[in-house]
């Protein structure tokens, strides 16, 4: 059986606003496909998820780029405790399994509960 504890999922986000984000640019740099409008994947599937989050035109842009985690929903805790013992921060708690946290410059990571309930199923 799978150690579960040992899986995780890691995506970068770039940050733009509407009118200045270029996800051409970055799929081409990173070597990446579409596969859906706001995204780019590695086509030999092994490096991260890429993605776009649209900032609102008011917003500053600072700290442009961020990573999210996604761990199964059971070690979601552990993660964040891990993180936060090291000198990480939560900077917001969404609920759910799902937790912002910065590190000491300010710089953000989400650790999130995977979406699809996957640790509420059995492994018989």
């Amino acid at each position: 059986m799978a150690d579960r504890s040992r899986i995780q999922e890691v995506q970068l986000a770039v940050s733009a606003k509407p009118s200045e984000a270029n996800l051409p640019f970055w799929r081409a740099v990173l070597g990446y496909a579409a596969m859906a409008d706001d995204n780019g994947v590695d086509p030999l599937g092994h490096s991260s998820v890429m993605w776009a989050q649209e900032l609102d035109e008011d917003k500053d842009l600072r700290h442009a780029m961020h990573i999210d985690v996604s761990v199964p929903r059971e070690f979601v805790e552990a993660r964040v405790a891990a993180a936060v013992a090291a000198g990480g921060r939560i900077v917001v708690d969404k609920g759910d399994g799902w937790r912002v946290l910065a590190d000491a410059s300010g710089n953000k990571v989400c650790v999130v509960a995977w979406p699809d309930g996957a640790a509420e199923t059995s492994a018989d």
